[in-house]
């Protein structure tokens, strides 16, 4: 449901009242997108896997305990990946889950859809 002129008017008045007292804010606004948020989660987690994967690894023999926490640690960065993965594709409009697009879509910064 579109705006009408009267609301799109009261919408830029106030985005003109926001960009002349604070425009630091509106700098840091105009640049967050749930994009880039997705992305950044996307990566951390990643690691996080790699690191909860390698310590499960290295230290099942040696100390058990810290295998388990290993293991914790993949299961929840895996579901952060799941969840912020499926949140990336729903705001680029893409349904399916190919890992050369996923690939290709958190090393891009630039997508057509926040070009508009």
């Amino acid at each position: 449901m579109g705006l009408n002129k009267k609301e799109q008017e009261i919408l830029k008045q106030i985005e003109m009242g926001l960009s002349e007292d604070d425009p630091k804010l509106e700098k840091a606004v105009e640049n967050l997108t749930l994009s880039n948020f997705s992305r950044a989660r996307i990566t951390i987690s990643f690691f996080t896997f790699l690191l909860g994967f390698f310590t499960m690894i290295g230290t099942y023999t040696i100390q058990p305990i810290f295998a388990i926490v290993g293991f914790v640690l993949m299961a929840l960065s895996g579901y952060v990946f799941v969840t912020n993965t499926k949140s990336l594709l729903s705001a680029e409009n893409i349904n399916e889950w190919n890992f050369k697009q996923i690939y290709k879509l958190v090393r891009n910064k630039d997508t057509s859809r926040q070009n508009k």
